[in-house]
C-alpha cells in the first residue's frame, strides 16, 4: 500500500519508489530530496546521517534536455534556499520549514554556497553518460578499453551488418530461392527497415514456426509444391467430369470458367517453378471453397481437393525463418565489428557495466560505485529497460544504508518503441516494499483534474494491468480563474462530434482538422478583442498546443491552421531532418554541381520544391538559350565553391542567388524547409571533415536519406521559429510539457498492432508463428500504451481540453491481427453494443457537471482569415562605436615575415629541344626522389613519429605503412623506391648532427615532435628586426632586408623536432629541398647559401628563442649555455652518413638570443652578440 509523500519527513536511505502522477510536482520534489542530502536534514529515519556534496548524489535521467533542466532545478532551490537563509525568510513553503527545522544556518549557508559553486561537477547524468562515466572511471575493475570510440548511432554498422548477412544467405541459394527473398524484400536495404524495431531490444526472443533452417524450409516448400504438381498431372484429366457431375454451382463453375481455370493450374504446373507464389486459380479446386459454392446437392469429392486445401493452409514462405536468423547473425556481426574497431554504442555502454558488475570483479566495482555515489535518483523510472534495472539493482539492491529513489509514473510509459519496458518497472514495484505517491496536481484547474479522473475512473481496469498499475484519483491545488470566453468561463473538457455515423480515417483527419482549425480561430479572434483570458492574462498564440500521433496528422493540421491564417509551429522529437522532402532536394542539386556537364541532373536540381520554379520558368530551360547558360554556369560555380569553401557556404550562396529565403518564408511551412535546409548544411559540413570528398558526401547523404534515424538527437528536426505560433506538437514530445489550451482532434484515431512482439516471464518475445494468442497478446499490450499515451496527451492542458471524437470504421488491413478498440473507447466501453460518440454523450450526461465536461457545437470554418497583430517596434538605429581597434593585433608567423623571400626568381625556360634518343633509365636514388610540397609532407610524415632507435624490420615496416595510398608524381610507383628509402632512412639517422651525436642514439621519451609554441610580439617593425638579426648572426648579415608591415600580437610557429641530449636540448629542422645531384651540392657552403635564399636563418633564430622561453619557465637552474645545445637543419638530401654532408648546425650565441627577447617584448635595449 502506498502512503502519501512529505518531502521533509521521507526516509533518506533504503530503496524506495515514488510515482508521481502527472503534474504533481515530481522535479520540485527531487529538488527538495536533493536539499536535504546537501544540508544532512533529517534525524532518525528520516536522515540519511551525513551531509553530502554535490559530486556524492547521483542523479539520472533518460534525456540530454531531462538533464539540463534538472540540473537547472536543483540549482535554482539552492539559490533560492541559501537567499532565504540570508534574509530570513521565504515565500516557498518546503524553504521555510527547512529554515525552520535548520539549527545551525551559517554552516548550511556555507553548505549551499559550496554546492552552488561546485554545481558543474554534480552528478546528475543521462543513464547512458553514468554507464560511460564508470567504465571509464574504473577501467580496470571493469575491463574496459581505454581508448574505445564512441558512436552516437550505429545505422552505417547496421547496414553495413546487414548487407554481409544478405550476402551469406544469397550466395549459395539457388534461383527460386533467392526469387523468394526478392519477393518479400528488394533487397537488404528492406530487411534492415523490417528487423531495426527489434535490433535495439536486449534479450528479444524470436520464435520462428518451425525449428528449421531456410534451406530446410526452402526444400520442405519445394517437396510440398512438387508434390502438388504431381498429384494435379495425375488427375486433371478427370477434374472437370467430377466437379461438372456435383452439386457445385454451375454459375461459378461454368463451361466458360472451369476449363479456363483448369487451364491456368496445369499451365504453372507444367512451367518450371519461378516462385513459391501459387496460382490464383488454385483457389477454387480447394475443398473448403468447392463446399461453399455447393448450395444444393453433392460436393465434389477428390484427393487432389483435401491436398489443395492443406497446402494453402500452409504458409508457404521463409519470411520468419530469414528474420529469426537475421536478428541472430546481424547481432552477432555488429558486436563482431564494434570489437574488431574498438567502438562502444549507447546499448554497449549498458551491457558493458552490467557485464562488468556480474563478472567476478563485479562486487569491487559495485562497492567503489557505492562509495563514490552512496543515494542515487533515477527519475522517469518508468521508461527503464530490463537492463538498466539490472545495473541499479545490483548496485543498490541489497544494501539498504545507501539510498535508491526510483521516481516515476506508470500511467506515462510511452516509450515502449525505443525499448522502455513498463514490465521491467512493474517487477521493480514488486520488490519494493517503500511505496510513496504525490497525490495533489499543481498543473491543471480543478476542472480538469476531476474532468479527468471521471473519465478514468469510468473504467475497471482504466490501464489494463489493474493490480500493477492502478488510477488513483488526484487533488487539484486549483488556480483562482480558468478560461474566460467573452465574460464566461469554458467547460474544462469540451467534446466535440461534427460528424455523424462511421466514417473513414481520411474523412476523419480533414473534417477534425477544419473543426479545430475554427475553434482555434474563434479563440484568438476574441483574444484580439480582449475577449479571452487565461488566468486573467491575454490568450496568446503559442498558449495553444494541438497534440497528434504522427508528422501526417501534424501536415493535415497545420495546413487547416494556414487555411485559416493561424502560423504555426511543428515539433517532434521521432521526426529526422533527412526524412523531408527537401533532403532529397539538397541531394539532387549536390548531383548537378559534381556532374555540371549532366543536363538531365541539371534539370532536376531545378525541378524540386525547395528551388520553386513554376513550370513555365521549367519550360524557359529549353527555350531560353541565356537562362540555360546562366544556369549551367551557377551550377559550375557552385561545385567550385562546395570544393574551395565547403558544403555549407555553397548552399547558403545558392538560396542567395535564387531568393529562395524570401520566397519561402511568404509560404505554408516555408520557415520549416528554410530550418531543413540550413540544418541539413550543418550536418553536411561537420561530415564533410570526416568525409574524402564530395562524392563521399554526396553517398552520406543518400544513405541517410534512405534510412533516417529520428532518434539520433543531431537529425531530430529543429525549431524553425521562435515567434509566438499555435505548437502542433507530438504527443510523445508533450510528456513533461504544459499548455494552456489543449486540442486533441484525432484523439479516436490508432493504428492496430502489425507486430506479434509482447512480453512473456522470460522476457520480450518476436512471436512468427501467427498464432492467435500471440496476436492477442500484442494487441492487448498495444492497447495498454495506447491507454497510457491518452493520459499522457489528457494531462498536458491547464484551463482546457478539446477532444475531435467520432466513429471511425475498423482498419481492415489490422483488424484481423488487432481487434482491440481505440484507448477512449475501451474506457467508456458498457454491456451495449452502442457506437462510441453515442457512449460519449451518455457519459457527459452522467456527469451532469458542465463545468467539468460537457458537448460543444462545431464553429463553422472562417471566411476571414485570421491577421495577427504586430507590435509597431521603433525604428531600429545601430549604435555608435566609440573605441579604438588595434588593427595590426594578429597571428602572424615565421612565412608571413618573410613572404617576400619565399621564392627564386624562375630561371628562364630553357629552348626545346627535339631528340631521338632513347629515354635515359629512370633513376631511383636519393638526388632524383619526387620533388616539391607532396615529397616534403611524406618525408614529414616519415620522421615525425619513427622511433629513432627501432631496428631495420621495424624501420621497414614503417616505410611501408606510411607509402600506401601515396601519389608523390603522376608516374608514381612505391615498390621501386622502398629499398632506396630504407638505405636513405638509415642514412639519415646515423649522420652526425654534433659530435657523437646522431638521432638514431635518441629515445622516444626524449624526443618532442612538431612542437607548437606562440611568442608574445610587441609592435615590431621590419627595419628593427632587420638590425637585431644582422648585428647578431652571421647569414642574417648576408641576407637581403625582410619588408613586412609593422605587426604586434602573437608568433606562432611549429618545430619539427626538439630533443634532449646530456641534459642539453636542441632544435632540428627538416629539409626536403633539392640543391643538387651530388653530395657536392650539399657541404657547408652550398647548404649556407641556401639557408640565405630561404631565410631559414630566421627560422632557427625564431625556434630557439621559443626554445629558450620555454625552458627558461619550465626548468627552475636554466642556463641558456648549459642547456641549449644548438640548431640542426637537416638537408634530408645530402646526408649520406659522412661528416658535414647535408647538416647545417649552429647555435646562436646568449647576448643575441637575449637581444631578440628584448626586442619581442617591446624593450628599447637591443643588444647584439658574436655568433657561434
Amino acid at each position: 500500500m502506498s502512503k502519501p509523500l512529505d518531502i521533509l519527513s521521507f526516509p533518506l536511505s533504503g530503496l524506495r519508489l515514488i510515482e508521481a502522477s502527472a503534474g504533481t510536482g515530481k522535479t520540485y520534489t527531487i529538488a527538495g530530496l536533493y536539499l536535504r542530502l546537501l544540508l544532512g536534514h533529517g534525524a532518525g529515519e528520516a536522515g540519511f546521517g551525513t551531509p553530502l556534496l554535490v559530486d556524492r548524489i547521483l542523479v539520472v535521467t533518460f534525456t540530454e534536455a531531462a538533464t539540463a533542466e534538472l540540473r537547472e532545478r536543483i540549482l535554482k532551490a539552492i539559490r533560492d534556499t541559501r537567499r532565504a537563509i540570508e534574509a530570513g525568510f521565504s515565500k516557498d513553503q518546503l524553504i521555510q520549514r527547512l529554515l525552520d527545522e535548520c539549527p545551525n544556518k551559517a554552516l548550511a549557508l556555507r553548505q549551499l554556497l559550496t554546492a552552488e559553486r561546485q554545481m558543474d561537477e554534480a552528478a546528475i547524468y543521462t543513464i547512458h553518460g553514468f554507464c560511460q562515466r564508470m567504465l571509464t572511471q574504473n577501467a580496470f575493475e571493469s575491463g574496459s578499453l581505454f581508448d574505445n570510440e564512441f558512436l552516437t548511432e550505429e545505422q552505417n554498422l547496421r547496414a553495413s551488418a546487414v548487407a554481409d548477412f544478405w550476402r551469406h544467405i544469397t550466395y549459395q541459394a539457388d534461383a527460386l530461392l533467392a526469387q523468394a527473398l526478392l519477393d518479400h524484400w528488394k533487397g537488404p536495404d528492406a530487411l534492415l527497415r523490417e528487423i531495426s524495431p527489434h535490433l535495439a531490444l536486449a534479450g528479444l526472443q524470436c520464435q520462428p514456426r518451425t525449428s528449421e533452417t531456410l534451406i530446410e524450409r526452402h526444400q520442405a516448400i519445394i517437396a510440398r509444391l512438387n508434390s502438388l504438381r504431381e498429384a494435379w498431372l495425375t488427375a486433371v484429366s478427370s477434374l472437370e467430369a467430377v466437379i461438372s457431375a456435383s452439386g457445385v454451382s454451375k454459375q461459378s463453375y461454368s463451361k466458360k470458367n472451369l476449363p479456363n481455370w483448369l487451364n491456368k493450374v496445369s499451365e504453372w504446373v507444367n512451367a518450371p517453378l519461378r516462385s513459391y507464389q501459387l496460382p490464383k486459380a488454385l483457389d477454387n479446386f480447394s475443398a473448403s471453397v468447392l463446399a461453399a459454392k455447393t448450395k444444393t446437392g453433392a460436393v465434389p469429392t477428390h484427393p487432389l481437393f483435401e491436398q489443395i486445401e492443406t497446402l494453402l493452409a500452409q504458409p508457404n514462405d521463409i519470411d520468419d525463418v530469414v528474420i529469426a536468423d537475421a536478428l541472430t547473425q546481424v547481432r552477432a556481426r555488429l558486436q563482431q565489428q564494434k570489437q574488431r574497431q574498438q567502438q562502444l554504442s549507447f546499448d554497449d555502454l549498458l551491457a558493458n557495466l552490467a557485464r562488468a558488475l556480474s563478472s567476478e570483479r563485479g562486487a569491487v566495482l559495485a562497492e567503489r560505485i557505492r562509495e563514490q555515489y552512496p543515494v542515487a535518483m533515477i527519475d522517469e523510472f518508468q521508461d527503464t529497460d530490463p537492463l538498466q534495472y539490472q545495473i541499479f539493482s545490483t548496485l543498490y539492491g541489497q544494501n539498504p544504508e545507501c539510498g535508491f529513489y526510483m521516481i516515476g509514473d506508470p500511467k506515462q510509459a510511452i516509450y515502449a518503441f525505443r525499448g522502455a519496458d513498463i514490465f521491467t518497472y512493474i517487477a521493480a514495484k514488486q520488490q519494493v516494499a517503500a511505496h510513496y505517491t504525490l497525490q495533489t496536481n499543481y498543473r491543471s484547474t480543478d476542472e480538469l483534474v476531476r474532468a479527468v479522473n471521471a473519465l478514468f475512473a469510468n473504467s475497471k481496469a482504466p490501464f489494463i494491468y489493474q493490480d500493477s498499475i492502478p488510477f488513483e484519483a488526484v487533488k487539484a491545488k486549483g488556480k483562482d480563474t480558468g478560461f474566460v470566453l467573452q465574460g464566461k468561463p469554458q467547460t474544462a473538457l469540451q467534446c466535440c462530434f461534427p460528424l455523424e455515423g462511421e466514417v473513414s480515417g481520411a474523412a476523419y483527419q480533414q473534417r477534425m482538422a477544419l473543426a479545430a482549425a475554427a475553434q482555434i480561430h474563434t479563440w484568438l479572434t476574441a483574444a484580439q478583442d480582449e475577449q479571452a483570458t487565461l488566468d486573467g492574462k491575454a490568450l496568446r498564440p503559442n498558449d495553444i498546443a494541438v497534440l497528434v500521433r504522427s508528422g501526417r496528422e501534424a501536415a493535415v493540421m497545420q495546413q487547416a491552421l494556414h487555411e485559416c491564417g493561424i502560423a504555426s509551429v511543428y515539433l517532434s522529437n521521432r521526426e529526422s531532418v533527412f526524412a523531408q522532402p527537401v533532403a532529397h532536394d539538397v541531394a539532387r542539386l549536390l548531383e548537378a554541381c559534381l556532374n555540371p556537364q549532366d543536363e538531365m541532373l541539371i534539370r532536376a536540381a531545378m525541378a524540386t520544391g525547395l528551388q520553386g520554379w513554376t513550370v513555365t520558368q521549367l519550360a524557359n530551360l529549353n527555350d531560353d538559350e541565356t537562362l540555360w547558360e546562366q544556369t549551367v554556369e551557377r551550377i559550375r560555380l557552385a561545385g567550385e565553391l562546395w570544393r574551395q569553401r565547403g558544403i555549407l557556404p555553397m548552399l547558403r550562396q545558392w538560396l542567395f542567388w535564387y531568393q529562395i529565403p524570401e520566397r519561402l518564408l511568404g509560404e505554408v511551412n516555408g520557415e520549416r524547409q528554410l530550418t531543413d535546409v540550413l540544418h541539413l548544411g550543418e550536418l553536411l559540413q561537420t561530415a564533410a571533415s570526416t568525409l574524402n570528398g564530395e562524392h563521399a558526401l554526396l553517398r552520406w547523404l543518400l544513405e541517410r536519406c534512405q534510412q533516417p534515424n529520428g532518434d539520433a538527437d543531431e537529425q531530430q528536426l529543429r525549431l524553425d521559429s521562435e515567434r509566438q505560433r499555435v505548437q502542433i506538437v507530438t504527443i510523445h514530445k508533450s510528456k513533461g510539457l504544459q499548455y494552456g489550451l489543449v486540442l486533441l482532434p484525432f484523439i479516436c484515431a490508432y493504428r492496430g498492432n502489425d507486430t506479434p512482439r509482447y512480453h512473456t516471464d522470460n522476457g520480450v518475445r518476436l512471436d512468427l508463428t501467427g498464432s492467435e494468442e500471440a496476436w492477442e497478446q500484442a494487441a492487448e499490450e498495444r492497447l495498454a500504451e495506447d491507454l497510457r499515451l491518452l493520459y499522457v496527451a489528457l494531462t498536458r492542458g491547464v484551463f482546457v481540453t478539446w477532444l475531435g471524437l467520432a466513429d471511425l470504421k475498423a482498419n481492415s488491413k489490422t483488424k484481423a491481427k488487432d481487434d482491440r478498440p481505440a484507448a477512449l473507447d475501451y474506457l467508456l466501453k458498457n454491456d451495449s453494443d452502442t457506437a462510441l460518440t453515442q457512449r460519449v454523450r451518455q457519459w457527459l450526461h452522467t456527469q451532469n457537471n458542465h463545468d467539468l465536461a460537457a458537448e460543444v457545437a462545431e464553429i463553422a470554418f472562417p471566411t476571414k482569415p485570421y491577421q495577427e497583430v504586430k507590435t509597431l517596434l521603433p525604428a531600429a538605429q545601430a549604435r555608435q562605436f566609440s573605441g579604438q581597434l588595434e588593427r595590426n593585433w594578429r597571428v602572424t608567423s615565421y612565412s608571413a615575415l618573410t613572404v617576400s623571400h619565399g621564392s627564386v626568381t624562375p630561371k628562364p625556360a630553357a629552348p626545346l629541344v627535339m631528340s631521338e634518343a632513347e629515354p635515359a633509365t629512370p633513376r631511383f636514388d636519393v638526388f632524383s626522389f619526387p620533388r616539391g610540397a607532396h615529397a616534403g609532407t611524406f618525408l614529414h610524415s616519415l620522421l615525425e613519429d619513427l622511433d629513432f632507435g627501432a631496428d631495420s624490420a621495424s624501420r621497414q615496416q614503417w616505410i611501408v605503412q606510411h607509402l600506401q595510398g601515396v601519389q608523390l608524381s603522376h608516374d608514381w610507383q612505391p615498390e621501386p623506391w622502398l629499398p632506396v628509402l630504407e638505405q636513405w632512412l638509415e642514412q639519415i639517422l646515423t649522420s652526425g648532427l654534433f659530435p657523437g651525436l646522431s638521432l638514431a642514439q635518441l629515445t622516444p621519451e626524449h624526443c618532442l615532435s612538431e612542437m607548437e609554441f606562440l611568442l608574445p610580439l610587441s609592435a615590431l617593425s621590419a627595419a628593427a628586426l632587420n638590425r637585431c638579426l644582422a648585428a647578431g648572426d652571421p647569414l642574417s648579415a648576408q641576407a637581403p632586408a625582410l619588408a613586412f608591415n609593422e605587426v604586434q600580437g602573437m608568433l606562432k610557429g611549429f618545430i619539427d623536432l626538439v630533443f634532449e641530449h646530456d641534459g642539453r636540448f636542441y632544435v632540428v629542422d627538416y629539409k626536403s629541398n633539392y640543391l643538387g645531384d651530388n653530395a657536392a651540392a650539399y657541404q657547408q657552403d652550398a647548404m649556407a647559401q641556401a639557408m640565405i635564399e630561404h631565410r631559414y636563418d630566421v627560422q632557427y633564430q625564431l625556434y630557439t628563442l621559443a626554445l629558450h622561453r620555454y625552458l627558461r619557465c619550465r626548468l627552475p637552474d636554466y642556463d641558456y649555455d648549459q642547456h641549449i645545445g644548438g640548431v640542426c637543419y637537416l638537408f634530408l638530401r645530402g646526408m649520406n652518413g659522412e661528416a658535414g654532408s647535408g647538416v647545417y648546425a649552429t647555435k646562436p650565441n646568449q647576448a643575441h638570443i637575449d637581444a631578440l627577447d628584448a626586442l619581442f617584448a617591446g624593450e628599447s635595449a637591443v643588444t647584439s652578440g658574436e655568433p657561434m
